[in-house]
């Protein structure tokens, strides 16, 4: 449901793809829009936690090369390079003994950690994006909560998210993916309606917060009355954005409705596909029933052998009989006396 997907940054159209991939990734890293940037660090973004890590780490690829450069530089590549140095250290401790050891460890901390604290530590592309891009991308902090309900009438932040949701089914569908939608129009229009809304519900936010802020805990009848007025300019400007927001679900809605549409037509269309090959199940359903008459036939004509031969051996064994009772009583004695 909408409700339980957290806000993605809203980016501006505007911006380069890249740029927006990296922004779009996730709020990690980014700052509000209607906050103040913080001031970046005189390092370059380093720090003094990234000093102190990078020593540690520095001095680990010193003495045991081989169970970190793998992560460092990539895996195959820090392997190769991790044997390496880690044979090369154990040839100097074996030729040279422990104190020219210890003075290669030493050598080896001593260059890593500059350059770890240079080449690992600091701003990276995606920070910089961000600094460089502030105030071109939306996050959930600019948007007010339920704190600005009764002011506003709604959640600044649920209503981006209820249009961000809208957007995402629409460019997600599988209507759109196949280009049954108009893909240019969704892929330019979409993404900067969902940024106007942002920007004005961002505005709306920063405008309902600052009346908040003025009237404090101020009472009285011409508090009232000023606070009267700018909430009905508030709730008018709110009305509007939440038409767009409503066309935007209505577009997804319609989205979701051709969707169940088209994999209908598909499963029709496939099940049509399969028009011959039921037909020739037929035709085999039809010569299995005619197979089975033949068996049938088979069987009968095998019972009436069987009676044909049991006749056969009756009529032996009658011509049989009649030819002994024909015989004289005395023929039969005399060869029953000669037995």
């Amino acid at each position: 449901m909408a409700q339980d997907i957290a806000l993605r940054p809203v980016v501006d159209p505007a911006l380069d793809d890249a740029e927006r991939a990296l922004l779009e990734k996730s709020a990690d890293g980014l700052f509000p829009a209607t906050l103040p940037l913080p001031e970046e660090s005189a390092l370059g973004g380093r720090t003094k936690a990234d000093i102190w890590t990078a020593l540690g780490v520095s001095a680990v690829c010193a003495l045991l090369p081989v169970t970190i450069l793998w992560a460092l530089i990539g895996v195959w590549t820090g392997l190769a390079v991790g044997l390496a140095a880690q044979a090369g250290l154990v040839w100097v401790g074996v030729q040279f003994g422990f104190e020219a050891f210890v003075l290669t460890v030493v050598g080896a901390h001593l260059l890593a950690w500059p350059l770890i604290v240079v080449l690992g530590c600091g701003t990276d592309e995606r920070q910089r994006v961000a600094r460089l891009r502030h105030g071109r991308y939306y996050l959930a902090e600019d948007f007010g909560g339920d704190s600005l309900r009764e002011l506003l009438g709604h959640s600044p932040l649920r209503r981006m998210e209820r249009a961000q949701a809208a957007v995402t089914a629409v460019l997600q569908s599988q209507v759109d993916r196949e280009g049954l939608l108009d893909d240019i129009a969704n892929d330019v229009t979409l993404p900067a309606q969902q940024y106007e809304i942002a920007q004005r519900l961002a505005e709306l936010t920063r405008l309902a917060r600052k009346v908040l802020a003025a009237a404090g805990d101020a009472s009285g009848s011409r508090v009232e009355e000023v606070l009267r007025t700018q909430r009905q300019a508030l709730r008018l400007s709110s009305s509007a954005l939440e038409e767009r927001v409503e066309a935007l679900e209505r577009y997804a809605e319609n989205t979701r409705a051709a969707d169940a549409a088209y994999r209908e037509w598909e499963a029709v269309r496939e099940l049509e596909q399969l028009g011959e090959d039921m037909h020739e199940l037929v035709v085999n359903t039809v010569r299995d029933e005619l197979a089975v008459a033949e068996i049938e036939g088979l069987a009968d004509r095998s019972r009436l052998q069987d009676l044909h031969r049991m006749l056969d051996d009756a009529r032996e064994a009658g011509l049989l009989a009649t030819r002994f009772a024909d015989e004289p009583a005395g023929r039969r004695s005399g060869d029953s006396g000669r037995a």
